[in-house]
C-alpha cells in the first residue's frame, strides 16, 4: 500500500475520530522540545524540520521531512517530545493520538496500515541520512543533499530536476554540520561545472548522473 495515495474511508459515527487533520503556517512549531509526548503525526502536505535548541539559543537541524513522514517517535520512550518540529511552509499533518496508538483496537486497521508504513520510511531515511551527514567531503555533502531532495521530489511525483528547497541555506548547513560559507561554495562550484543551475532556493540540475558522483 502507499501512503502517498490512500485515502482511508472513515464512517463518520464510529472512526472519525482515528484520523485527526491539522493545519500550520510556515514558522509554526507542531510540537516543542520537552513537550509531553501527546500522539504521532503524518505529513500529509508540506515539509518540516525537527531541530534541537541549545541552551544558548543555536539550534542544530537533525532531519528534514515531508509528505509521508513520520514525526514525533522520539517522544514515545521518554514521554516527552526530545526535539522540536517546525514547519517550514504552510503544511498539513494527520495527528494520531496517544490514546489511539496504545490503546487501539484490532478494528484500527487503517490507523496501524499508515503508522508501520510511516515508520519503516522513517527507518530508511534515517539510514541515508546518516551516510549524506556523514561524507567525508563538506562540499560533496551539499552535492549528496541536493541529490537526496531529488529523489523525494520524485517520490512524490515532482519533477526531479527542478524544484524549489523549502529550507534555507543555513539550515541546510546545520543539518549537514558545515557552515553556510560552504553551502554557497558547494552550490557556485556546481553551478560552474555545469551541474546545476541555482536561482535563490529554486535548482535546476542540468545532470543527475553528475551530481549523485560528485567527489568535490
Amino acid at each position: 500500500m502507499e501512503l502517498l495515495r490512500y485515502k482511508p474511508k472513515i464512517p463518520p459515527a464510529s472512526r472519525a475520530h482515528l484520523f485527526r487533520r491539522r493545519r500550520l503556517r510556515a514558522g509554526q512549531p507542531l510540537y516543542m522540545m520537552e513537550q509531553q509526548f501527546s500522539g504521532l503525526y503524518v505529513i500529509r502536505r508540506g515539509c518540516f524540520k525537527s531541530v534541537i535548541r541549545k541552551s544558548c539559543g543555536d539550534e542544530h537541524v537533525i532531519s528534514f521531512s515531508m509528505r509521508g513522514d513520520l514525526l514525533g517517535t522520539d517522544g514515545i520512550c521518554k514521554d516527552i517530545y526530545r526535539c522540536e518540529s517546525v514547519a517550514l511552509c504552510d503544511s498539513d499533518v494527520i495527528r494520531v493520538p496517544s490514546d489511539d496508538i496504545f490503546a487501539m483496537d484490532r478494528n484500527s486497521d487503517d490507523v496501524e496500515r499508515m503508522l508501520y508504513w510511516a515508520t519503516s520510511t522513517e527507518m530508511s531515511r534515517e539510514i541515508a541520512a546518516y551516510a549524506l551527514t556523514h561524507s567525508s567531503k563538506s562540499e560533496v555533502r551539499v552535492a549528496r543533499f541536493l541529490a537526496s531532495q531529488s529523489g523525494r521530489f520524485f517520490e512524490l511525483g515532482f519533477s526531479p530536476l527542478r524544484f524549489t528547497l523549502a529550507m534555507t541555506r543555513r539550515e541546510i548547513g546545520s543539518y549537514l554540520n558545515v557552515t553556510l560559507e560552504t553551502v554557497s561554495r558547494a552550490l557556485t562550484s556546481l553551478s560552474r561545472c555545469g551541474i546545476i543551475d541555482v536561482s535563490l532556493r529554486e535548482i535546476t540540475i542540468l545532470s543527475l548522473e553528475d551530481l549523485s558522483n560528485y567527489e568535490g
